[in-house]
């Protein structure tokens, strides 16, 4: 299937804008959301050559009304959405479960899996009116480990996950499949600043995420509630 035409709704930093760029290049519209005011003189800087062509939208995903908003303002601009890709998410971690406190809990939920929930509910109706919709949600591989070191981390992804597997189910028979990304340690330019002295040829290449996500949305049909896992060398 092409891509051209085709409307994507993506979230995240370093990752979703990478994704922005790729889905453009392949002839996609494109919404980015981002939840920093701050950033948007960057975002219209580095998509000023596709303004046509591209969304920004700033928005907290943390409220139901937030997500709302944003799929309304996206089907105002292009009529609808036909991708979802959630690269959003943060990292609380380096302690032991009882370490933790509630509010870090509370705050890792809010970060990886309320904004997933909200923006999956507002979206899916709008794909199963059109009965076609790809989704691709971030989870992690720690889920898929043991999560020591990332407890709350981890039990935020999981219920991603959760959330993923479920929606691939239940939208199935509308045209929509729904995907996760299992990535380890991705090579962003955060996570190069928090661990300097890290080995980053063990990471993941943010190039082989987007290539397998143009993938999925363009052939992957048989694929739907597939967890592709990309432990890199870790």
């Amino acid at each position: 299937m092409s891509l051209s035409g085709k409307v994507a709704l993506i979230t995240g930093g370093s990752v979703g804008k990478e994704l922005a760029e790729a889905f453009l290049g392949a002839g996609s519209k494109v919404a980015f959301i981002y939840r920093n005011a701050g950033r948007e003189k960057e975002l219209r800087e580095t998509f000023e050559k596709h303004a046509d062509f591209v969304c920004i939208v700033q928005a907290d995903l943390s409220s139901p009304e937030g997500a709302g908003r944003v799929v309304h303002s996206v089907k105002d601009r292009f009529a609808g959405i036909d991708f979802l890709l959630n690269a959003l998410g943060g990292w609380i971690g380096g302690k032991r479960l009882h370490e933790h406190t509630p509010s870090e809990l509370q705050e890792m939920l809010s970060i990886d899996f309320v904004p997933t929930f909200n923006i999956m509910s507002s979206v899916l109706p709008l794909m199963a009116e059109r009965k076609f919709g790809r989704i691709v949600n971030f989870v992690s591989m720690q889920v898929f480990g043991t999560g020591a070191g990332s407890a709350v981390y981890s039990a935020s992804k999981a219920a991603v996950l959760a959330l993923t597997r479920a929606a691939a189910e239940e939208y199935k028979d509308y045209g929509i499949s729904v995907y996760g990304i299992a990535p380890s340690v991705i090579d962003t330019f955060n996570n190069r600043k928090s661990m300097p002295n890290a080995d980053t040829s063990k990471w993941v290449k943010i190039q082989e995420i987007v290539e397998a996500i143009l993938f999925l949305c363009g052939t992957g049909e048989s694929l739907n509630g597939t967890i592709l896992k990309f432990p890199g060398k870790l």
